[in-house]
C-alpha cells in the first residue's frame, strides 16, 4: 500500500487488487470474442490502474495456484468473480476480500442460489464483501440472512472510449441481436423478423445459422467498431439479473433497447429509447416486431441523448472511481479493526507477562500500573465505560 497522485487525481491512497477470473478455456483475459466476464475483469484493470492502482489479473481453475499466487502478491483486494472458487476464500489472508457473480442463470436457481449462501456465510465473519450487479440480486442475498453492510451493488459498465460512434448510423432500418445464440437468449424465436441481424457463437440448434441474417461471431474489435451501424439493440433473454453487458455497451454508442422484464434492471424505463417487452408478450413475435420498429424510429431521433445517458450511468470513468472509493473505505475499515484487535491482544500479552514476571502480583497489582499500561484508545474507552 502507497500514495499516489496524478494529475485527475489528488495524493490517494494505492492499493493492490488481485482479480480472479473464471478460467474458461479457450478465453482469456482481455478476450478477443465473446468473453463478457473476461471484459469487465480488464476494464476493471484498466481503470484501476489509470487510478495508480496495482492489478493483478489470476484466470486458472487451478486452485493451489490461486491461492500460491496471492499469497505471493500479497494484495490488498481480492475480487473474486467466480461462483466456482468460493472454497478458495478460507485459505485467502487479506483485508478485503470480494466475491461477484455474473451469471443471472444460476442466481435465480434456488437450488444454487442456496449452494452460494452455504459456501460464503460462512466466510463473511473473516472480511469477505458481496458485491452484486442489482438491486435485484443484493434483495436475493438480504433475503438469505446477509448483512445490509456487507452486500453492495457495483453494475457493470462499458469502455465507451473503445466504441466508434455514429450519429447516423449505416442501418437505420436494421437491429442487431447479441450474444452467444443460446436458448435462453431466444434468437430462435425471431429469427424470421427481417429487420434483426444476429451476431454471436452459435449454440442453439433450433436457431437456422443459415439464414443471411446471422452473421457469424463478431470479435471484440468488430463489436468496437460495428455496434454503432445499428438503430437499436434487442436483448430478449432470460433470467439475467445482472444486466447484460451488451445493453450498457449499445446505450454508450447510442442505440435504443429492446429488452426483456429480464434484462431491464439498473436501466430507466421510462426514457423512450428504452422498450421493455412483458413477458406474457414475448412470445407474440407480431406485437414484439412492431415493437422493435417503434423503438428504432424514436432511437434514431434521440441518438446523442442516448449516448449521454449511457456515458453518464454506465461508463466505467464513472463506475470503477466509485468502486476504488467504496473498497478503500472497506480496507481502511478492516485494517483499523484489525490494528485495534492486534493492539488489544499485545495489551493482553502484557498484562499476562507482567503477572508471570512478578509473583506478588499475582495477588494484588496496583490499578495505576495496568491502566498506564494500557493503550490510549483503550484508555478512553475505559474512562467511557466507567464514568
Amino acid at each position: 500500500m502507497s500514495e499516489t497522485g496524478t494529475p485527475d487525481n489528488p495524493l490517494r491512497q494505492s492499493l493492490t487488487w488481485a482479480l480472479i477470473g473464471q478460467a474458461y478455456a479457450p478465453v482469456s483475459i482481455p478476450s478477443s470474442g465473446w468473453g463478457a466476464v473476461e471484459s469487465v475483469i480488464w476494464d476493471y484493470k484498466t481503470y484501476l490502474e489509470k487510478l495508480g492502482h496495482k492489478v493483478v489479473i489470476i484466470n486458472t481453475d487451478d486452485r493451489k495456484d490461486i491461492i500460491d499466487t496471492i499469497n505471493r502478491c500479497r494484495p490488498d483486494v481480492v475480487h473474486l468473480h467466480q461462483h466456482r472458487f468460493a472454497d478458495i476464500l478460507d485459505n485467502i489472508r487479506v483485508p478485503v476480500k470480494i466475491f461477484t457473480s455474473h451469471s443471472g442463470y444460476t442466481i435465480n436457481k434456488p437450488v444454487t442460489l442456496r449452494f452460494l449462501h452455504e459456501h460464503l456465510i460462512q466466510y463473511l465473519k473473516d472480511g469477505l464483501f458481496v458485491f452484486v450487479l442489482s438491486p435485484v440480486w443484493r434483495k436475493m442475498f438480504l433475503d438469505c440472512g446477509y448483512n445490509p453492510a456487507e452486500v453492495f451493488v457495483t453494475p457493470n459498465g462499458a469502455d465507451h472510449r473503445r466504441f466508434r460512434f455514429r450519429k447516423t448510423p449505416l442501418h437505420e432500418n436494421r437491429s442487431i441481436y447479441l450474444g452467444v445464440i443460446y436458448d435462453n437468449k431466444r434468437q430462435h424465436l425471431y429469427q424470421a423478423i427481417d429487420s434483426i441481424d444476429f451476431a454471436g457463437p452459435h449454440s442453439d440448434e433450433k436457431f437456422d445459422k443459415a439464414r443471411k441474417n446471422y452473421l457469424g461471431e463478431w470479435t471484440r474489435d468488430a463489436l468496437y467498431e460495428h455496434l454503432s451501424d445499428y438503430a437499436n439493440l434487442v436483448i430478449l433473454s432470460k433470467h439475467e439479473v445482472g444486466a447484460p453487458l451488451v445493453v450498457l455497451e449499445a446505450l454508450v454508442c447510442g442505440l435504443g433497447v429492446v429488452v426483456s422484464t429480464a434484462a431491464s434492471v439498473n436501466l430507466d424505463t421510462k426514457l423512450p429509447w428504452i422498450t421493455v417487452i412483458p413477458d406474457e408478450k414475448i412470445t407474440d413475435v407480431a406485437c414484439v416486431e412492431s415493437e422493435i420498429a417503434r423503438n428504432r424510429e424514436i432511437s434514431l431521433r434521440h441518438r446523442e441523448q442516448i449516448r449521454e445517458y449511457g456515458i453518464a450511468n454506465f461508463s466505467w470513468e464513472k463506475l470503477v472511481p466509485r468502486y476504488a472509493n467504496l473498497c478503500l473505505k472497506l480496507h481502511a475499515e478492516r485494517t483499523a479493526r484489525q490494528t485495534f484487535s492486534a493492539r488489544c491482544a499485545d495489551t493482553l500479552r502484557r498484562l499476562w507477562h507482567l503477572l508471570l514476571v512478578s509473583p506478588s502480583l499475582s495477588f494484588y497489582v496496583p490499578r495505576h500500573l495496568i491502566f498506564t499500561s494500557l493503550p490510549r484508545k483503550i484508555r478512553r474507552l475505559f474512562r467511557r465505560t466507567t464514568a
